[in-house]
This record gives C-alpha cells, structure tokens and sequence, in this order.
C-alpha cells in the first residue's frame, strides 16, 4: 500500500472511531482537501498531519506511526521499538547534541521505568492503558 493510500484509510478510520465528519476536520483545513486526503488524491505535509492529529485525539507521532503500520503492515510495537533503536544509536553516536534536544539515557532496569505501577493508578491519572501485540 502506498503512502498516500494509507492516509486516506487511516484518516477515515480515526475520524469514524472519533464520531467526527469531515465537516468536523474542515475547521483545520478545508472539507475538499480533507475528502482528498481521504480518497487517496493528495499527500499532506507533515504539517498537515501535526495539524489533523489534534481533532482525531492522536498525536502527531501516533497518527504518522498509525499510518506507517497500515502502509507496512509493521505492528505499532515493531515500529516504536525501531524508532527507540534508532534514537539510541544517534544519541550514543553524538548525533543529537547539535540540535539541542533533552535526550534520557536507557535506563539499566529497561522500559516502564516511569510508568505507574498498577491499572488502578493509570485510571487515577486518567489515562488510558493500550497493549500492543507483537
């Protein structure tokens, strides 16, 4: 699946799951460059997907990383665990100091190391837990 292909079908899937229309999304860019997108027609900038990501309740990185995994076929984890590889070799490699970036070392106990300890305090905290499957 091509690029532009998997935009339009996770565009379309998220604002469904979102119960917007694209009349919704018209309020960051216009309904025909919306319908466009969602047809296949165009390609949007990378500033047009930070910009649509905010209606859709994604962030700019998990509506790229969602169309990434529709395109590949990657799982979502696959995809985090690359980008994580790639972030540790650049920063180990010295590659970021230039641009200015907090970077946070690997930690040697591994992941989670931030994350709260139990459901019952991610609820708390209103947030919600997502599990992703190799």
């Amino acid at each position: 699946m091509s690029v532009k292909n998997a935009v339009a079908v996770v565009l379309k899937a998220m604002r469904k799951a979102r119960g917007l229309s694209q009349k919704n999304l018209a309020e960051v860019s216009s309904r025909t460059y919306v319908s466009k997108l969602e047809r296949g027609q165009s390609s949007p900038t990378l500033e047009m997907m930070s910009t649509l990501s905010s209606p859709l309740g994604l962030s700019p990185l998990g509506l790229v990383a969602l169309t990434l995994a529709t395109e590949t076929g990657q799982s979502i984890r696959s995809l985090i665990n690359h980008v994580e590889n790639e972030f540790e070799e650049l920063v180990q490699a010295g590659a970021l100091k230039e641009l200015q970036i907090p970077t946070v070392e690997p930690s040697p106990q591994g992941r989670g190391r931030n994350l709260p300890k139990s459901r019952h305090t991610l609820r708390s905290l209103g947030q919600t837990e997502f599990c992703f499957a190799d």
